[in-house]
Formats: structure tokens, C-alpha cells, sequence
């Protein structure tokens, strides 16, 4: 028997062009459109069940104003659906921090051997051309598939989960592979019985998601306030509280920052517990190497006895996401998280 999950979180997707100032927000009618053309879409793709959910309410929320929290209480009916039995599952969700999820979602799922897609549209069901139907019919499709793991659907591509990274803010082609490469989805070789992806079934979650789930949407906030993000900016002075559990700094080349910064960070934080430091960069590409330039690499924080974690190849979505979900999983110990996906040792 397949069973597909769909969740409908909100978004641009499930909006509609409202008021005197014709401005786009959730919209009730057109959600029900939305929820409509996703059942008669399935009708005919041999799926017995398709199990329909709002977790967000109807018609859902912008998702500028969706938080961890919320990603628990999704995370939750994937896990609890999961348990029943899962052939794939549709998530339809606003382009704003549709990145953010998907990163948190591969994280929570590395091995899942369903395809779990997230997409969304720029541009609301009542705009004419639009995408909404595009995506959604393209994700449906992939959903159908025996293609696994997690993806953005967007503009006839999947992005990879833990790689997007919104480059346009209007423009249907959203998303880039930061640092790899989108897979042009073709249903006809995705669905064929001699596909290299169809593999046995195993619906596995990360061993930390069940940790995770111990905290509630209302108890969220608690943890993940306690990251917190410099943006470097010439003359810029950072803003600290001393509640920071992780600071994530967003500097520039291979991972550098204004030394004023980094004298600042020392300082502050001499008689202070001192948070795990990310070390980011706002250039997108490459490997990030926060040691290479003398004076200036965020990883000289480390002998100061700051824990220094280099981004990587990652996008900051991803991130972001990594360490909302280290904090979920090991409050009083994040790098346990973070030294699975980034390198610390300088």
C-alpha cells in the first residue's frame, strides 16, 4: 500500500493578492484550491493514501515568520507518519526559509530511502503565468519516484537539501546548488525498475531526532535563542549578551574577520563561558580556511580557548539549521553536532 504524506505549511504557494494594496499573504481560498489540485494530482499515480496535514493552521504561515520550533512540529508527523509506513512526502512551504528546512530536514533524515521534496512558488495560484502548478506538479512527480532523500523542487530541478541557497528574490528560478550540482528530474528514468536509486526500503531518522522531539514548539524558542550571528561589515562593532551558546560569524574571504572583532570576542568572553564560534564567510564559493591570513582568520580564536568550527562548503542556511539542531540535540555540548559536519581542529 503507498502512502504519501503532504504537508502544507503555507507560503507564497498558498497565498493570494489581498487588500487594497494588493499585496501577497496566506490566503484561505486559495489554499483550498491549493489542497484540492494536490489530491486530484494523485489520483491516477497508483497511491492508495495520501495523508494530508496543516501543522501550521490553515491557511498556513509566511514562511518568514516560521522558526525551529516549527520544524520540530513537522519533523514530528514526518517521524510519527514514518512509523506507520511512508512511501515519500510533499512538502509545500514558503521560498524564503525554504532553505533553512531543507537543511534541517537532511540533517534530520541523512539516510532516508524515500524522497522527502520541499517546494514552493514565487508567485501566488491567482498570478498569471505562473509557477505554482509547475513546481507542484513537478514535485508531486519526484515524490512518485524512487528517488530518495531530501530535495527543493524548483523550476524543473531538485537542488540538493543540505546545498540551496535562495538567489532570487522574484525570478521562478529560486534556488542554486551552492558548491554541487542540481539533478534535471526526468520521471520516465526515475521511475524505471533498473534505477541505480531504488534501493531497499528503510524510513531511518538520525538516532538524535527522537532527542530533538523531546522539546516542544513552545519550548524551542529557549534553545535556539542562544545562537546568535555577527555580520561583519567595515566599522562594524558586534552587539554580545553573554547568553550566546553558539556565534556564528559571517566574514569574508576564507573566513576572516576585522581584528576589532575578534579583540572584542576576547574580551568580552575572558571571564565568560565561551560559545562554539562558526567561522563563515559571505564568499559562497570553495572551501572556507579561517586559519590562512595571520591576524584576521576567525580560527586564531581558538587559542583564546574558543572552540572554532569552519563552515566548509556549506551555505549558511545549512549552517544555521546545524546549529539550531546541535543545541536540540546536546545543549551542553554542541560541537558533539557540529564535529559531524564541519571540521574544528586548526
Amino acid at each position: 500500500m503507498r502512502r504519501i504524506l503532504v504537508i502544507f505549511a503555507g507560503g507564497t504557494i498558498a497565498s493570494g493578492f489581498q487588500g487594497d494594496t494588493k499585496s501577497a499573504g496566506p490566503d484561505s481560498e486559495n489554499f483550498e484550491s491549493l489542497h484540492d489540485s494536490v489530491k486530484e494530482f494523485f489520483k491516477d499515480k497508483a497511491v492508495d493514501e495520501v495523508i494530508c496535514r496543516e501543522p501550521l493552521g490553515i491557511p498556513g504561515k509566511d514562511s518568514s515568520n516560521i522558526h525551529p520550533g516549527h520544524w520540530l512540529t513537522i519533523t514530528s508527523l514526518i517521524t510519527s507518519e514514518i512509523k506507520k509506513g511512508l512511501d515519500g512526502v510533499l512538502i509545500l512551504y514558503g521560498t524564503d526559509t525554504m532553505a533553512y528546512l531543507s537543511a534541517w530536514l537532511k540533517i534530520c533524515f541523512p539516510k532516508i530511502t524515500i524522497p522527502i521534496i520541499v517546494t514552493g512558488s514565487q508567485l501566488t495560484l491567482d498570478y498569471l503565468p505562473g509557477d505554482v502548478m509547475v513546481n507542484l506538479r513537478g514535485a508531486a512527480q519526484v515524490v512518485c519516484s524512487n528517488f530518495v532523500g531530501v530535495w527543493i523542487y524548483c523550476n524543473w530541478k531538485l537542488i540538493p537539501g543540505d546545498r540551496a541557497h535562495k538567489a532570487h528574490a522574484l525570478h521562478p528560478d529560486i534556488f542554486t546548488a551552492l558548491n554541487a550540482m542540481p539533478v534535471y528530474f526526468n520521471p520516465e528514468w526515475a521511475l524505471k525498475e533498473n534505477n541505480l536509486l531504488k534501493i531497499k526500503k528503510n524510513n531511518a531518522y538520525s538516532s538524535r531526532v527522537d532527542r530533538i522531539l523531546e522539546y516542544t514548539e513552545e519550548e524551542a524558542p529557549n534553545i535556539y535563542e542562544k545562537i546568535s550571528w555577527i555580520m561583519c561589515a567595515p566599522g562594524i562593532k558586534p552587539t554580545l549578551n553573554g547568553r550566546e551558546r553558539i556565534l556564528c560569524i559571517f566574514g569574508f574571504g576564507a573566513g576572516n574577520a576585522p581584528t576589532s572583532i575578534l579583540d572584542e570576542l576576547r574580551a568580552f568572553y575572558k571571564d565568560k563561558k565561551k560559545p562554539a564560534i562558526i567561522a563563515c564567510s559571505q564568499a559562497e564559493g570553495d572551501m572556507k580556511k579561517p586559519n590562512h591570513y595571520n591576524n584576521v582568520g576567525i580560527a586564531l580564536l581558538a587559542k583564546d580557548g574558543f572552540k572554532v568550527w569552519s563552515q566548509m562548503d556549506y551555505p549558511v542556511e545549512f549552517i544555521h539549521s546545524l546549529a539550531c539542531f546541535s543545541l536540540f540535540a546536546s545543549y551542553d555540548n554542541p560541537g558533539k553536532t557540529l564535529s559531524k559536519y564541519l571540521k574544528e581542529k586548526f
